[in-house]
């Protein structure tokens, strides 16, 4: 029997250690690929595409682009859209199922609650997505940005899977498109949250969107096709 491993690519959005942070909620994304699907057709595919128009080994990072900065802020809308456009046509192709552990701040005490909460979140998916699903090997990729989230991760996952989990060093989001689409997942699912809470789409989200019904037809409807 071939021996399966999965692959799980670890984003965040919002300050874990800081429950000043000015973002209400806090997502992580645990993107599932399981590594007897190849997705590298799809990769080549992608950096030809972005070959083509004048782009080489561009990491895809959603929140810049949809705000105009880092890096982003010297290309138009239309440039901006069709890299996103593009990224959503490789996500939409790859073969991934994804699930958001999403922290509401206004209902959290404390940053101990907080980080409880993660960790219990980590727990439950491992519980309900891993462990029926995948028998064997699991690597997990984060590019620990943040501590309490690696301590999170790591106390969680090693709990639950023991010696069947490790944690691949050294992650770079540009040497992995599956991590980026984690960092797409992350910022869409982040202003889905927003919006179900009553708030509205920045100025620049609806500029690049072209208002919330459109992100909810054009985006946000087949990101969570993916979802598990």
């Amino acid at each position: 029997m071939k021996e399966q491993c999965v692959s799980i690519f670890v984003d965040e959005s919002g300050n874990l250690s800081s429950m000043k942070d000015s973002s209400r909620f806090f997502l992580l994304c645990m993107l599932f690929h399981d590594q007897s699907e190849s997705i590298e057709p799809l990769v080549k595919k992608f950096d030809s595409d972005l070959d083509r128009i004048g782009f080489t080994n561009l990491c895809f990072h959603a929140g810049p682009i949809i705000r105009h900065e880092d890096g982003y802020e010297y290309m138009n809308w239309e440039l901006r859209y069709r890299i996103f456009s593009m990224m959503m046509a490789f996500a939409r192709k790859a073969s991934f199922r994804y699930r958001c552990i999403c922290i509401d701040k206004k209902f959290v005490a404390s940053e101990e609650q907080f980080i409880t909460l993660i960790k219990t979140g980590i727990t439950e998916t491992v519980e309900t997505v891993v462990l029926p699903r995948w028998h064997n090997l699991v690597k997990v990729y984060y590019d620990c940005g943040q501590a309490p989230v690696t301590n999170a991760l790591q106390e969680s996952m090693l709990s639950s899977l023991g010696d069947r989990c490790s944690f691949v060093p050294g992650v770079k989001p540009i040497k992995y498109k599956l991590f980026q689409v984690a960092d797409l997942i992350c910022t869409t699912t982040l202003i889905e949250k927003r919006l179900a809470s009553g708030q509205h789409l920045t100025k620049s989200e609806d500029k690049f969107f072209g208002g919330p019904r459109l992100f909810k037809r054009n985006i946000l409807k087949y990101i969570k096709r993916k979802e598990i």
